[in-house]
């Protein structure tokens, strides 16, 4: 093979990497405005992209001839004073494909050596599942996540999908150029994007390539020459530079293929029947279909399918992993080139691919409505039915057996089973409703049911309880309990159910999983809420390292919040834990940070809220006299009290309980005097705790004292509980 080096992962992880510190922030925050977060773990756990095996499909077993090329787009990559990107152009059966899936999967030694990380996606017009953007921004996304070392994000719709996509990019190209690298995206077949022609709303794959690639990241993208640049490419765009176009020459070894496949498929047409109906079913159904899905449609046995499929016409299909379950081994088959499967729908003509899809259609049927009383959408449903047939129902027009999928609550609990999502169920809509509005007689009462399911899905979560998706955690679900809290729709109960989790994950022992979610939180405040917490945990089990540098990623996101109240709860929290965790010095260094925006806070209430706050984390710093000068100047007679009593415990647990005692009793208030010494009383021990409980039934509610009472002396509480019901009986 010419040209390649020892088969190595274009996915290979760059976070973190060498002479990269573990934790380094690949995401940032600026000002107010927050951008999506992605963070390299500790301990790297990278998620592992099954787009490679597609990438394994397209390859041929051995690049013939294409040193030169192979050569040229090696120095592409690593020449510094190249732009940012080239645009290979050629004609069909050129061999565009087998050499970028060469370059792809088996990159040349220099570009492994000069630290060059690739991510790839061919576009295939054939795979009804592999032409349009939502695909791209799936697989790209996978990959980078990969790249980055870290989890894949979940939930939101089609533009929160796609920015999060973009900051990916930025993420990842900065990665690898620190690494002293540099990130390159390779897409072939744009001119296979359906999304160019299918629908007014629906978006191309050339649109989403970035304008102004980041961090000297590299795009080779290719295609044939003919099809326009789409309109939502803006004039700017490198793409419409002509001086970026690279003609690729045709491969004799590439038109050698093309002669056998085409020999091939005039055979199939008029072969045996079983022959035929493989042929005639998966150019209809635009590929797609397993072994055993055809097994079904035709009435043959698998092995036959499979061998007809595999040996004889091995080079009129091709196999691809199933979208949803990769892991599984099942694979689906497509025609072998996009001119295969147009010559196929062109030779079999309309009235026999119209027979064909009929087939399809009453298979699709004895899912959705079955008899004998079996259940709609059943666990065993095909992929091909919940994706790949919505896909060619789409590309032929036919609105009405859309509108009735895209309708059906049954087979979208089926894809939420399978997926874990409802993002395919919504972009189904979506592309149902851009058809029924393109039409010239729009179908108002099928769009109203449409945007009515579409509400339901998307509000289908919203009476999650906040604290369930923890709950799930606990129970040593917290892959269930991170979808469950991110299909919350409200942003703020999505977020206080997040940092829940955060902390149940700690707790249990995943810190690196725990710390993953905290970072998706794109509110700096409630990011900084859980990363704080995070630190409470790390140090709670001894990895004092790990704990100062979460600290430190705190208080930085802290800093960038621009609510004084929210920013000094934020650095007062960090601070309780700091000192906690026995650094005492950074913890008054944060304190006075808080006080500082506490002063500048303008609203009486939330500025006696925030002192009363700091007062505690002072005084536990060790800075007592500074706590009750804190406390002294909040000017809310139950905000200052509280603050009062905060302190005296906190000075009692310091052992000058004298003192302790000093500031409860200059609490004029009984029943506030009353809570103080029942708060010192908890700290002091016996049998100075008697009497100062003494004290607080004197002088308040005779419930104050009760619960510390019941610790010191529990049948004393038993004797007043008896005394006090036979009063009430009396």
């Amino acid at each position: 093979m010419a040209g390649t080096a020892a088969p190595r992962s274009p996915y290979d992880s760059v976070g973190p990497s060498p002479g990269h510190a573990a934790g380094t922030s690949f995401g940032h925050v600026a000002g107010n405005v927050a951008v999506h977060h992605y963070e390299a773990s500790a301990v790297a756990r990278p998620v592992r992209s099954a787009y490679r095996r597609q990438v394994e499909r397209i390859a041929p077993p051995e690049l013939l001839d294409r040193d030169a090329e192979l050569a040229e787009l090696t120095g592409f990559c690593l020449d510094d004073h190249r732009g940012p990107y080239v645009w290979w152009r050629a004609g069909p059966w050129a061999g565009k494909s087998a050499l970028l899936s060469t370059f792809v999967l088996n990159p040349p030694d220099r570009l492994a050596a000069s630290g060059v990380r690739l991510v790839s996606f061919f576009v295939t017009a054939r795979l009804a599942s592999q032409d349009t953007r939502e695909p791209f921004t799936t697989a790209l996304t996978e990959q980078l996540c990969g790249l980055l070392a870290v989890d894949l994000p979940t939930g939101g719709d089609e533009g929160t999908r796609e920015a999060a996509l973009l900051d990916l990019l930025v993420s990842a190209a900065e990665a690898c150029r620190h690494a002293g690298g540099r990130l390159v995206l390779v897409v072939d077949g744009l001119d296979e994007d359906r999304g160019v022609t299918t629908g007014p709303g629906a978006h191309s794959i050339a649109g989403l390539l970035p304008g102004r690639p980041p961090a000297g990241m590299r795009i080779i993208v290719a295609g044939r020459p003919n099809p326009p640049i789409p309109d939502d490419v803006p004039d700017w765009h490198p793409l419409r530079d002509p001086g970026i176009a690279r003609l690729l020459g045709d491969s004799p070894h590439a038109r050698d293929v093309q002669r056998l496949g085409q020999s091939e498929l005039k055979r199939l047409l008029t072969g045996s029947p079983v022959e035929q109906d493989l042929l005639g079913l998966l150019t209809a159904a635009r590929g797609g279909l397993s072994g055993t899905d055809l097994r079904e449609l035709t009435g043959a046995d698998l092995v036959t399918v499979e061998e007809i499929l595999h040996t004889v016409a091995g080079r009129t299909f091709t196999r691809r992993p199933a979208a949803w379950s990769p892991d599984d081994g099942q694979q689906v088959y497509l025609l072998g080139h996009e001119e295969l499967h147009n010559a196929s729908a062109h030779y079999l003509g309309n009235d026999r691919l119209a027979h064909y899809r009929n087939r399809l259609h009453i298979w699709a049927d004895s899912y959705r409505t079955p008899t004998g009383g079996r259940p709609a959408w059943p666990p065993h449903t095909p992929e091909y039915l919940l994706t790949g047939y919505p896909r060619m129902l789409a590309t032929t027009g036919d609105t009405s057996r859309l509108a009735t999928l895209a309708l059906d609550p049954a087979r979208h609990d089926r894809m939420l089973d399978l997926s874990g999502g409802d993002t395919a169920a919504l972009t189904e809509i979506t592309t149902c409703q851009d058809l029924l509005l393109d039409g010239p007689e729009p179908d108002l009462y099928a769009l109203a049911r449409l945007s009515h399911h579409r509400g339901q899905l998307e509000s289908r979560n919203t009476h999650i309880p906040i604290r369930l998706p923890a709950v799930w955690a606990a129970l040593g679900q917290p892959n269930r309990a991170e979808a469950l809290a991110r299909t919350l729709t409200d942003a703020y109960q999505q977020a206080g159910a997040l940092t829940g989790l955060v902390r149940v994950v700690a707790g249990v022992g995943d810190h690196e999983r725990a710390e993953q979610i905290a970072r998706t939180l794109t509110n700096p405040a409630q990011r900084a809420e859980a990363l704080t917490g995070l630190v409470r945990v790390v140090a709670g089990v001894g990895d004092h390292q790990r704990a100062a540098e979460l600290a430190t990623e705190a208080e930085q996101i802290a800093r960038t919040i621009t609510h004084p109240y929210q920013q000094s709860r934020a650095l007062t929290g960090l601070a309780q834990v700091v000192a906690g965790a026995g650094d005492h010095e950074r913890a008054v260094g944060l304190a006075a940070e808080a006080e500082q925006m506490a002063r500048a806070i303008t609203d009486p209430d939330q500025q006696a809220w925030a002192l009363s706050e700091l007062v505690r984390v002072v005084a536990e710093a060790g800075d007592h006299e500074q706590a009750e000068q804190m406390a002294r100047a909040i000017t809310n007679p139950a905000q200052q009290a509280e603050a009062l009593t905060e302190l005296a415990q906190v000075v009692a647990g310091a052992d000058n309980h004298q003192r302790a005692e000093e500031i409860a009793r200059t609490l004029t208030n009984p029943d506030q005097q009353a809570h103080a010494l029942t708060r010192v009383a908890s700290v002091v021990g016996l049998p100075r705790a008697s009497h100062l409980l003494g004290e607080a039934f004197a002088l308040g509610s005779w419930l104050t004292p009760l619960p510390v009472l019941a610790l010191i002396y529990p049948q004393e509480v038993l004797r007043i509980a008896d005394a006090v019901r036979a009063y009430d009986r009396s």
